[in-house]
């Protein structure tokens, strides 16, 4: 791969942020507006000519609702990015409302309806477990004041199933809604899938890479251990795509996938770097513990073969890494040490492995045969 083609890479990949976040932020925006909508709706129903209502009380919960909303959303008194702090504000919101109903008194009929707008939000954001807990404070809320109203005629069976009937649209909506939920959570868990994945090895793509090591490299810094970046590049893949053809290249490029897989373990990333070159991740590892990897790596593949028309196919790597803290601190650096090691295994014949700094190669593997 030329180096132009890896700058764009690391370019488009520097500016992917994490789409967790992404959509974290969006969620919280809705609700900040969906907030201020409900203190609006309610300010508005005060001011309606003929309706009979405890003002004081309710302006007095609206304002401390709005300074809750002022702390949390602008001037970030807790974490700006926090999912309990959208469960937080639902819940505010759902006290809110039967706090206004209440203090409505007899004029409770239409305000009820302000629940949908809780329901709805906790179905959509924050999963059906929550999204059922809002319903079941709901109908908690709905019977008290019932009971307050109508007193124990509310246990008759005529005028219970009248309530019911009336809650009965606030489940159905909390259904629906966390059913068309779960959908979107699918496709969308689909879409990062196919967004976050190489098509032809199913390992990681450099998009995800990135995040992959933002994260681990925090976790390196907060516990004071090691990371490796691992490049891997399969040695003369272009003979065997001008002998046997591209599909055969193609599947040794699956064949050295599965090496890796067979070989590293569960929590190191494997990233396809493009064409027939692979980064791989490996965190909580050292200098020592990485060489030994890529060696049991390069064996493996070394070992491993295809057939193509009754002919044994056989591929070997040439590997070259740099660790975290011991050759540099940021992944760009790190990637380019790694790159430049590898490119060393290269130049001295192949099917090695050297680490950055070695300028002796005392590390290299076999040469190839």
């Amino acid at each position: 791969m030329g180096k132009g083609s890896r700058g764009a890479m690391d370019a488009r990949a520097r500016g992917v942020p994490d789409t967790e976040k992404i959509e974290l932020k969006g969620f919280q925006r809705t609700l900040a507006e969906t907030l201020w909508l409900l203190l609006v709706l309610i300010l508005v129903y005060l001011v309606i000519p003929g309706v009979e209502v405890e003002v004081l009380p309710i302006a007095a919960a609206s304002a401390a609702f709005a300074l809750m909303i002022i702390g949390f959303r602008y001037l970030n008194l807790f974490t700006p990015e926090a999912r309990w702090k959208l469960v937080v504000e639902t819940l505010a919101m759902t006290l809110l409302i039967a706090f206004v109903i209440w203090h409505a008194g007899a004029q409770q009929t239409g305000l009820v309806n302000l629940y949908l707008l809780p329901i709805v939000f906790a179905a959509l954001t924050l999963g059906r477990s929550m999204t059922l807990a809002v319903v079941a404070l709901i109908i908690a809320f709905y019977l008290y004041s019932s009971h307050a109203l109508l007193g124990r005629a509310i246990f008759g069976f005529e005028m219970f199933g009248h309530v019911m009937l009336q809650l009965g649209p606030f489940v159905l909506v909390a259904y629906l809604a966390s059913m068309l939920a779960a959908d979107m959570n699918f496709s969308r868990r689909i879409l990062r899938e196919l967004s976050e994945t190489d098509g032809m090895t199913a390992v990681a793509n450099m998009r995800a890479f990135y995040i992959a090591f933002e994260r681990e490299l925090i976790r390196a810094q907060r516990e004071r251990t090691g990371l490796t970046v691992m490049m891997i590049d399969a040695d003369n893949l272009k003979q065997t795509n001008d002998r046997y053809g591209h599909e055969a290249g193609n599947r040794l490029i699956v064949g050295i996938v599965d090496s890796m897989h067979r070989v590293l373990r569960r929590s190191d990333l494997i990233a396809r770097y493009g064409g027939d070159e692979f980064i791989v991740l490996l965190p909580n590892t050292g200098p020592q513990a990485a060489r030994e990897a890529a060696e049991r790596l390069r064996e493996s593949i070394e070992r491993m073969a295809i057939e193509v028309g009754g002919t044994p196919v056989r591929a070997t790597v040439s590997i070259g890494y740099a660790s975290y803290p011991d050759h540099a601190h940021d992944l760009q650096e790190l990637i380019a040490l790694a790159d430049q090691a590898m490119y060393r295994s290269k130049k001295a014949g192949r099917n090695r492995v050297t680490r950055y700094g070695d300028g002796a190669y005392a590390e290299m593997g076999n040469a190839m045969a």
